[in-house]
């Protein structure tokens, strides 16, 4: 199997991208920019225009909040940003390589001209991205509750 068969494969294993036929992957593939970042560099920026999503392909990453807490640590193969390129709405966290991370770059006006050539494949891409936000909320619950119930038994042991 060559490199790009590999490539398209591991995207369309990627929850983002699935139900994508190979042609929308492939298409979606073409748009995409290749970029490394090293340990400590950031790949986004919480306030900032989502003007990129990134499919981390190696490494991993650290996810921030505005006070620089970490949030999650993220490992390949994932996606980052996708929701904020999707809704159009500034960054939420910062995202910030912990170890050497490769990844493709997908742009919004890229993404957007595809989306809007493709309806099935909008549709697709919005529908698996509500998918996605919603996993992300039910870890984000249970982190809290897990953090509340530490907190409530250090309380009891006092």
């Amino acid at each position: 199997m060559d490199l790009t068969t590999r490539l398209l494969s591991t995207l369309q294993k990627l929850h983002l991208f699935q139900d994508l036929s190979p042609t929308q992957i492939k298409r979606l593939f073409a748009t995409c920019q290749q970029e490394s970042f090293d340990p400590g560099q950031e790949l986004c920026k919480v306030g900032t225009a989502s003007e990129n999503m990134f499919i981390v392909l190696t490494g991993e990453v650290n996810i921030l909040s505005a006070r620089q807490v970490i949030l999650a640590t993220e490992s390949a193969v994932t996606t980052i940003g996708e929701t904020g390129l999707l809704s159009g709405e500034t960054r939420s966290a910062t995202v910030v390589a912990h170890k050497h991370t490769t990844t493709f770059v997908i742009g919004r006006r890229p993404l957007l001209q595809l989306m809007q050539d493709d309806a099935a494949m909008a549709i697709r891409l919005y529908r698996n991205a509500m998918v996605l936000v919603r996993q992300k909320l039910i870890a984000a619950d249970t982190r809290i509750e897990d953090a509340l119930q530490s907190l409530s038994g250090s309380d009891s042991t006092q």
